[in-house]
């Protein structure tokens, strides 16, 4: 039930975009955390961003899985598969809707 609000919470704003693409998030960087399967994500903040949406897919997989959104610039992601290597992604929410994802970046679970 929560990511379905969630979705569809950000499919609101994005159309109600009829601005230019806000900033989007960057550069993100992925850190592997003291836990197995554990990797944490930061990024700057983005002035006037309300939220952010944080995807993750595994390398060589085209589908994207939508992990949360969240108001801080900082997440934590647990469960993950060690030995596999993951891609992380995140935009920015504003009041205007939602800037272009941000540069990929990949991480290796250990």
């Amino acid at each position: 039930m929560k990511n379905s609000f969630i979705k569809s919470e950000v499919s609101e704003t994005v159309q109600n975009n009829n601005n230019e693409n806000p900033v989007s998030p960057g550069p993100v960087y992925a850190t592997l955390g003291s836990l197995p399967g554990e990797i944490f994500l930061q990024w700057d903040s983005v002035s006037n961003a309300g939220k952010y949406v944080i995807e993750m897919s595994r390398i060589n997989s085209a589908k994207w899985h939508q992990l949360d959104i969240i108001k801080d610039p900082l997440y934590c992601i647990t469960g993950l598969k060690p030995g596999y290597e993951y891609s992380f992604r995140v935009a920015a929410v504003y009041s205007e809707g939602m800037s272009e994802w941000s540069k990929e970046v990949n991480k290796k679970v250990k």
